[in-house]
């Protein structure tokens, strides 16, 4: 696995979004793995937009595979618990907390176009998107 795959950049795929589509060609030789807080926050926003589930489902089986949540659950805790000393605390989602440390586990960059929060987040290596 080459990166971690944040929801910012999944829904960016979705959504056929050109900088998102980019990425993907640009990157094609590169694996990707998905949190299952980052498959959660996908399923809810397609299920707050009505989406129907059958298109939801399909459109999932891009081959992401899910990164496995076991290791990662000591070092969300030390985060979150570094993190809650501090002011930034207040400024970050606990769905945040807990990707950024699917990415510092898995030791690879988190791709995304949401680095207001991550960057919050000690030691996260971030490959940031933007719109062309």
């Amino acid at each position: 696995m080459d990166y971690v795959a944040d929801t910012t950049f999944l829904v960016g795929l979705w959504r056929r979004q050109s900088w998102a589509l980019d990425f993907a060609q640009h990157e094609s030789g590169k694996s990707l793995g998905l949190p299952w807080v980052v498959l959660s926050e996908f399923w809810h926003g397609a299920t707050v937009a009505g989406h129907d589930p059958r298109r939801v489902e399909a459109f999932l089986r891009l081959g992401i595979p899910l990164l496995d949540p076991v290791p990662v659950i000591p070092l969300y805790a030390r985060l979150c618990a570094d993190v809650q000393k501090t002011k930034a605390y207040r400024a970050i989602s606990q769905n945040d907390l807990w990707i950024g440390a699917c990415a510092l586990a898995a030791n690879r960059p988190l791709v995304t176009r949401n680095q207001r929060h991550f960057h919050l987040i000690p030691d996260l290596n971030l490959k940031v998107l933007s719109a062309a």
